[in-house]
């Protein structure tokens, strides 16, 4: 029988200690020798992730908004390692790392927002190794996604180092990254947008574009494949020199 996430009830740390511990996990990768631009982007992402999931959250007039932030903080935290040095994926990292320091009731974030399909397929995750792979397929077995699950996952897709973007752009860089043709999830990652949209009768895509100012460009042919979220035209050129979102 499944049992469900509930980080509600469960311990989680106030926003300021999931602030500090964000912080930490990243400097600590700096201070053991990682690329600091690499470490300074991700960082971007971290608290993106987690700004994206509050303003949702909020949205939703549900969920609650400070959960949500700090799910969205702490669920990168295995990266406090470089997996490509350890061979052990950040998910995993995290989930075994929270649950040594304490924080048992937030570690299956870290797992759980690695796969928006819990049915997952070996050749969609090639940094999985065979051990790796089987626990994480057993873990989802066991366990039951919750909107926070959800959200998480959803939040994640619209950030990537320090870009926002769409899903489409989104689920595209991790196929050329992986050097994957095509990934057995993607239909299942606008099924995503397509529940938070419906349920709580909002526009996930509308939030993301409102909370970093940005302008959301449709393109009415085809709206799942070519979403762009897009600075306003007249301020696209003093916006570039500001920051990059393709």
């Amino acid at each position: 029988m499944s049992s469900l996430n509930n980080y509600e009830k469960g311990y989680l740390p106030p926003r300021i200690t999931a602030v500090r511990l964000a912080n930490a996990y990243l400097q600590e990768r700096v201070y053991n020798g990682s690329n600091q631009r690499i470490i300074f982007e991700h960082g971007i992402h971290v608290f993106n992730v987690a700004k994206i999931a509050e303003n949702i959250a909020a949205q939703t007039q549900t969920l609650n908004p400070e959960t949500a932030y700090v799910l969205g903080l702490l669920h990168d935290i295995g990266r406090i390692k470089d997996e490509t040095v350890t061979k052990v994926p950040h998910s995993l990292e995290g989930y075994n790392y929270l649950r040594k320091i304490g924080y048992p009731d937030v570690a299956p974030i870290c797992i759980t927002h690695n796969f928006i399909d819990p049915n997952i397929k070996a050749d969609d995750f090639p940094t999985y190794d065979e051990k790796s792979f089987k626990f994480a397929q057993n873990y989802l077995k066991k366990i039951k996604y919750n909107d926070y699950d959800r959200l998480i996952q959803l939040a994640d897709l619209f950030s990537r180092g320090k870009e926002i973007m769409s899903i489409r752009q989104r689920l595209d860089k991790n196929k050329q990254f992986y050097h994957i043709k095509n990934l057995s999830y993607e239909d299942k990652a606008f099924d995503l947008r397509d529940y938070f949209n419906q349920k709580y009768q909002i526009d996930v895509e509308q939030i993301v574009a409102d909370t970093f100012n940005l302008h959301k460009h449709t393109h009415t042919n085809d709206d799942r494949a070519v979403f762009l979220i897009l600075p306003p035209a007249q301020n696209y050129m003093a916006y570039q020199n500001k920051r990059s979102i393709v």
